[in-house]
This record gives structure tokens, C-alpha cells and sequence, in this order.
């Protein structure tokens, strides 16, 4: 295969989106073919305070590697460019099962929470490993009411080079649900997202279904990712299964329901928590937000770094809780596990259910 050290693609931002409301970022598509890799960035001008000026400014990370671009290799705003391996002066080892793949600047600012891509759903931006002349994808979504955001997708068409922040491939699934009787079950809700994502407030449109009278379910337009699927009628949660669709792929399944469900109350909806300052030196703090009707048992901050290894567990128990807004510091010196500046990873969890996780920058 013939290696491009850069492809220029004649796209500007206006071409890309609407007024986006929230920055592009860096790196747009992660292509693998026959064990090679290509890598599209895209570097909106609104990178340009960051003092960034050519590539000579940045270098490329994973779980186990750096590497820097060679000399003269050049950059230039609101363009699409493909770097491979030959764009670099090392070898770049990138693990296809488990790597986090992105760009930073030698003052360690991330530009971006770049690539993931293998595993399991540990975090609902898990992907998985391409195979040959296939790709990880960012893909743009534009939400009506202002909330925009990046979702990483798998592509069978690669558009490394052109077409940035957009995935054409999808996966189809359908089959049935029985009671423990085996009677159809009609009107189940797969829900997998925001449901309001399902109501045309969205692009591109989540597939939102249920089953009709006979049971029977079908959607066509499945992003190509993991999917944690929540069965629900009357909000009451029967089953909860987790799927990842390959694209141009069809998925066929037979749910048979337990007569006992549980409450589906939303957590991510009623319980937060924040992180400031962020990026932070030597200390930062979490602040968990926890109505006081919810009742609840101990809530969990585990803390992880690129490799997914644990770092930290922060137990709260409700004993502790006064009914208002709780804030605990966190002091990366006094956690027994070395921890070095760089990017990491905090999830919520509360008596065991996943709230929500974001990234944390710790720096020197």
C-alpha cells in the first residue's frame, strides 16, 4: 500500500457544519489497513490562541508510546490531514485491542479526548478494534436545542481524507420478546439513549423502537458502537443487554422477560457531579449532587488511567451525606498508586450503577 504522508482534503469549516456550536476536534477517523494506519486531524482555527502553529508543537500519544512528527511537516487550519507512520521520526507501537490514541502539546494540553478504541464497554465511548479497511469515526451530532457532541462510530466505507466528522454505515437489529410464559410482549421500549434524541431533535437520528402486538421488534438504523439497552414498559426496566453492532451487519434476538422489574428512575438525570479546577496541579475536588428522596447506600468515584488501570476508589457512604451537595478533594500524592501528569478517567457510581464518567487532566 502506498503511504501518504499527508492528504489535503478542500474542505473548510463552512462546509463541515451549521454554526456548530461546539469546537471540532482533532482527530476526526482512524483507519487500519493491512496492518497499516492512517489517522485524519482536523485543526479548526480555533486552536489557534492554543499556540499552535506546525506540527513541530505537538506529538502524538498512546497507552504505552509517544512519538513526534518529523520536521517540516506541515500544518494549516480548517484542513482535513492524513498522518501515517512515515509522518512521524519514531515508531509509533499502537495496541489495536486496547489503545487511547490522541494529539497534545508539549505543555500536555490534550487538543482533544481523541480515539478509544477496543474492549469492552467500559465507558460508552468504547469502540472496538477496526479490521482491515475499517474505521473509527467521530462522528458530529447536531442537537436542536444546542447540546452538540462527538460519538465514536465503526465505518466499513472509510472517508480518510474527506467527509470529517461523518459515518454512513449502520447495523439492523430485530427479533422478539416473551413474558415467562411464552406470550409476545408488546409495547417494550429499547431505550439506548436520550429519548428525546428519538424525536427528530437530533442529527443524524437515533433509532428509537418497541414491540408491536406479536412482540416483534426491528430497527435498521443502529449505530456501528457497544449499546446498553434498557427493556422498559410503564418505566419499569424487565432486562438490561448490552450489543455491539459491526456496520452492515444483522442482529437477530429472542428476550424472554422475568415477571419482576425494577423502577427506572434515570439516575444519570437525578445524580451529578463535578470536577474543578480541571485541568488542576496538585489538588481538585468532586462535588456530588444527590436529591434526598433517593434513597441510597454509598456512592463510588473510581479513578483510571490510559491503560484502564485503577488508580484510586473514593468510598462515600450516605453516613457521611447531609443533604445537600457534597465535596470531597482529591490529592494525587497521597494515593498509594504512582500518579504521573497526564489524562485520566473518573466514573460515578452509586450502590453499583454507572451515573456517569468524564476526563481529568492532571497536571505538572
Amino acid at each position: 500500500m502506498r503511504k501518504l504522508i499527508f492528504i489535503l482534503a478542500f474542505l473548510v469549516a463552512k462546509n463541515l457544519f451549521c454554526n456548530p456550536i461546539l469546537m471540532p476536534p482533532v482527530i476526526s477517523e482512524f483507519y487500519l489497513n493491512e496492518g497499516d494506519w492512517q489517522l485524519e486531524v482536523y485543526f479548526s482555527d480555533d486552536w489557534s490562541s492554543a499556540g499552535i502553529y506546525n506540527f513541530s508543537d505537538l506529538r502524538l500519544i498512546c497507552n504505552n508510546d509517544t512519538a513526534y512528527f518529523i520536521a517540516g511537516l506541515s500544518l494549516e487550519w480548517n484542513t482535513l490531514i492524513v498522518i501515517d507512520q512515515n509522518s512521524l521520526s519514531t515508531p509509533f507501537n499502537v495496541d489495536l485491542l486496547e489503545d487511547w490514541i490522541y494529539i497534545e502539546t508539549f505543555y500536555c494540553l490534550p487538543l482533544d479526548e481523541g480515539i478509544r478504541y477496543g474492549g469492552p464497554p467500559y465507558f460508552p465511548w468504547h469502540t472496538t478494534t477496526p479490521k482491515t479497511g475499517e474505521s473509527i469515526v467521530r462522528q458530529y451530532f447536531n442537537v436542536a436545542w444546542g447540546d452538540d457532541f462527538y460519538g465514536l462510530l465503526k465505518e466499513t466505507s472509510p472517508s480518510i481524507g474527506y467527509n470529517a466528522f461523518e459515518c454512513s454505515t449502520r447495523g439492523t437489529f430485530s427479533g422478539y420478546v416473551f413474558d415467562q410464559f411464552n406470550n409476545p410482549v408488546p409495547e417494550i421500549r429499547f431505550t439506548y439513549c436520550d429519548e428525546s434524541y428519538c424525536w427528530g431533535n437530533v442529527t443524524p437520528s437515533f433509532m428509537c423502537f418497541e414491540t408491536d402486538e406479536n412482540g416483534y421488534f426491528e430497527a435498521d438504523e443502529l449505530f456501528c458502537k457497544w449499546h446498553i439497552f434498557k427493556l422498559v414498559k410503564d418505566d419499569i426496566i424487565f432486562a438490561i443487554d448490552t450489543m455491539f453492532f459491526e456496520p452492515d451487519s444483522a442482529y437477530y434476538k429472542e428476550y424472554t422477560l422475568n415477571s419482576v422489574g425494577v423502577p427506572d428512575n434515570d439516575i444519570a438525570k437525578e445524580i451529578s457531579i463535578q470536577l474543578a479546577p480541571n485541568p488542576f496541579t496538585y489538588k481538585t475536588s468532586f462535588r456530588i449532587s444527590i436529591p434526598d428522596y433517593y434513597r441510597w447506600n454509598e456512592a463510588e468515584i473510581s479513578i483510571r488511567n490510559m491503560n484502564g488501570q485503577l488508580v484510586d476508589v473514593i468510598h462515600i457512604p450516605n453516613a457521611v451525606w447531609s443533604g445537600d451537595d457534597f465535596s470531597i478533594d482529591w490529592y494525587p500524592a497521597r494515593v498509594a498508586t504512582n500518579v504521573y501528569p497526564g489524562l485520566y478517567l473518573y466514573t460515578l457510581e452509586v450502590d453499583g450503577k454507572y451515573v456517569s464518567s468524564d476526563k481529568m487532566i492532571f497536571n505538572e
